[in-house]
């Protein structure tokens, strides 16, 4: 009687202890469980939510930075950038695609039948050409203290005959001041070279033509800047 008393109380602290480790699992679970939840919400609130307000303050930082440095907008000169005025000074000018040297050219020549006016360089000289008091022609040279070759000319012809012009016999046009310049490439014979320019006016009553002549290509190279020059600064009455 005894005995089966015994086996009795042993099965049931079996299932008690069975029981009791059921509900520890259990409660272990659901502890875990909890603290899963808890930490995802620290996490949460501890470093997702700073780490936005730092790229936020990051952001905003850049665009006040940014507006530090560039206060104002740049002020355009001739389409330019103020920040890029220093290239422009460091820039060559051109005329017609080609380089131009304005350095030398500071004495005038002027002519009142048909108002033409041209610079040309200083230490040079010119033989003017008049048919009836009117001008014909006009050629430049170097003078004795000029530091060009003496054989260097710029002859400068007037054109009554208008409808006689050849476009074909040019290779480039471009139009400054209303009028259309045709541009011949440099054409070498023999040591010679030479450029022509024909200044195409309109309604005027003459068309002129301006000639480089240069006794080799090296010093035709030296000169073609300053003759480009000299086109640029020619005009007459139209």
């Amino acid at each position: 009687m005894i005995e089966i008393d015994f086996q009795k109380k042993l099965k049931f602290q079996r299932i008690s202890w069975f029981e009791g480790l059921k509900k520890g699992i259990i409660y272990s679970s659901l502890l875990h469980v909890i603290l899963v939840v808890i930490i995802q919400i620290l996490l949460q609130i501890d470093f997702n939510q700073p780490q936005r307000i730092k790229i936020k303050k990051i952001r905003q930082f850049a665009v006040e930075l940014k507006e530090i440095q560039e206060p104002n907008p740049p002020i355009l000169i001739d389409g330019v950038s103020s920040k890029d005025t220093s290239l422009l000074k460091a820039e060559k000018p051109h005329f017609a695609g080609f380089e131009i040297d304005t350095t030398e050219i500071i004495n005038r020549y002027e002519e009142n039948t048909l108002q033409v006016s041209i610079l040309y360089p200083i230490g040079w000289t010119y033989l003017d050409n008049k048919v009836k008091d009117i001008i014909d022609g006009v050629i430049f040279f170097p003078g004795e203290n000029s530091n060009y070759d003496r054989r260097i000319s710029v002859l400068i012809q007037v054109n009554t005959q208008k409808n006689l012009f050849n476009p074909r016999l040019y290779d480039s046009s471009f139009t400054y001041n209303k009028v259309v310049y045709y541009i011949s490439n440099p054409q070498k014979i023999y040591e010679q070279v030479t450029q022509t320019v024909y200044i195409r006016t309109g309604s005027f009553k003459a068309d002129f033509l301006i000639k480089l002549t240069a006794p080799n290509e090296v010093e035709f190279k030296k000169f073609q800047p300053v003759f480009f020059a000299m086109v640029k600064s020619f005009s007459a009455g139209y």
